[in-house]
């Protein structure tokens, strides 16, 4: 590249020396918010701008997939939290089939709502309920108050048996 100052003084070496490198550089690797495409080891610096780091979903993230998807509607999520919509929609993202009932749909006391998971072939601990817990809390109407916490835990093996049989016969005469 040639040199972009009339002057030819060190400075503006330097400044041309920076411009050329700059001009090197590949734009995928500025490019952090197409969070598709973005290396993984950003997720947490963009979880931590878009502040869905800790009981906000990312503790509660096991896979990448959800991790990204957690990010992408980070902005949605801030806009409606404190609703039943914010809180059905964090559950679809980190793959929860999760249903919610408030108190008017089974009669219960007036702001209380219950919530019912399905946990497909995942573990569950004192830490994961503790998570759970802790990501409802962070996402509910602060007025509201969650009853229940119902957790269905089902998982799903391909069984493989193979059965061998060997049989023998002595005949003495």
């Amino acid at each position: 590249m040639d040199n972009l100052s009339p002057i030819n003084d060190i400075s503006s070496k330097a400044f041309d020396d920076l411009f050329a490198r700059y001009n090197a550089l590949g734009t995928d690797k500025m490019l952090v918010y197409l969070v598709d495409t973005v290396n993984a080891s950003a997720l947490p610096h963009l979880a931590e701008q878009f502040h869905i780091l800790g009981n906000e979903g990312w503790l509660y993230a096991q896979t990448e997939q959800e991790k990204r998807a957690l990010i992408k509607n980070a902005i949605e999520l801030h806009r409606y939290k404190g609703t039943k919509y914010a809180l059905r929609k964090i559950l679809e993202i980190l793959n929860l089939n999760g249903k919610i009932r408030e108190w008017f749909e089974y009669e219960g006391n007036p702001y209380h709502f219950i919530v019912s998971l399905d946990l497909r072939n995942r573990g569950y601990e004192q830490t994961t309920e503790e998570q759970l817990l802790d990501l409802i809390e962070e996402t509910k109407n602060a007025r509201s108050v969650m009853e229940i916490l119902e957790v269905n835990l089902t998982n799903q093996a391909n069984y493989r048996l193979r059965t061998a049989m060997i049989t023998s016969e002595e005949v003495i005469i």
